[in-house]
């Protein structure tokens, strides 16, 4: 996990980066120095499911909030984009319970999410799984090692990354680890997304040269989500964070501009 800040920043709100399964935090180290150097702060974190036999989705709930959440929003009033890369939704979605800006603002309180970023991200309802969610099966490209309680990836400079260019796709793909069996069939919590507070606050950014995830059940997701979102397009693999930065930091800035101004007209904010 790191904490990555900027001197002339262009906005107060923090960026923050959670990778998915399989990614640690410094996966987002690309995408984060590209916000930063055009001006805005951001966190990265990885989950603690990565690398861990032992954790299950509640697990990385619970560093989510207290890692992260509670101490930029309840400690630093600092207000955040969250932006959730695929199995980060699963947590994600059950993390934000009580940190919307919308629900801190009208019981007088600083700082809180500005908006939800589901980047071929999961949006899980209550007691699902990561498995059940992608047919009951586990993909080809996973290598599921019972000895050891995780599950690897095969070849993930193809499943991740396969639109990144030499050298970087080759550096990409070694920041790929096993991520915890557990955290595939463990059952999501309660989930916020469809919390008021974020009506007009939600985006989901489907990549469409995705091996992991494919794009129709990425539309599967939204579609079943029976909520509204907006949404975004890219021709990118599954880690564009990877592959592509400096396009997905325009677009992350974009959207961050964008929540921002849905605050604009509500006094003492932003």
């Amino acid at each position: 996990m790191a904490s990555n800040t900027v001197t002339n920043s262009v906005s107060e709100t923090v960026i923050l980066l959670v990778a998915g399964a399989f990614h640690v935090g410094s996966a987002m180290d690309f995408l984060s120095s590209q916000l930063r150097q055009d001006g805005y702060d951001t966190r990265t974190m990885g989950l603690v499911s990565v690398n861990n036999k032992d954790s299950t989705i509640k697990h990385d709930v619970a560093v989510i909030k207290t890692e992260m959440l509670i101490p930029l929003i309840e400690q630093q009033g600092k207000d955040v984009v969250l932006y959730l890369h695929s199995y980060a939704g699963m947590p994600g979605s059950t993390a934000i319970k009580g940190f919307a800006k919308a629900e801190r603002v009208a019981k007088g309180l600083k700082g809180g999410i500005i908006g939800l970023v589901y980047q071929s991200g999961f949006i899980p309802k209550e007691g699902q799984t990561v498995l059940g969610m992608v047919g009951g099966k586990y993909a080809s490209w996973h290598d599921v090692t019972e000895g050891t309680g995780l599950i690897y990836v095969k070849d993930p400079k193809r499943v991740f990354c396969g639109d990144a260019v030499e050298p970087l796709a080759t550096e990409a793909a070694s920041r790929v680890y096993g991520s915890s069996i557990l955290s595939h069939v463990s059952p999501s919590g309660p989930v916020y997304y469809k919390d008021k507070a974020y009506n007009g606050r939600r985006v989901y950014i489907h990549t469409y040269l995705d091996k992991a995830l494919p794009p129709s059940r990425q539309e599967e997701f939204v579609e079943k989500s029976d909520i509204e979102w907006s949404i975004m397009k890219l021709n990118t693999s599954h880690s564009p964070f990877l592959s592509q930065p400096v396009t997905l930091a325009k677009l992350t800035e974009t959207m961050t501009r964008n929540f921002e101004l849905t605050y604009k007209d509500l006094p003492g904010v932003l």
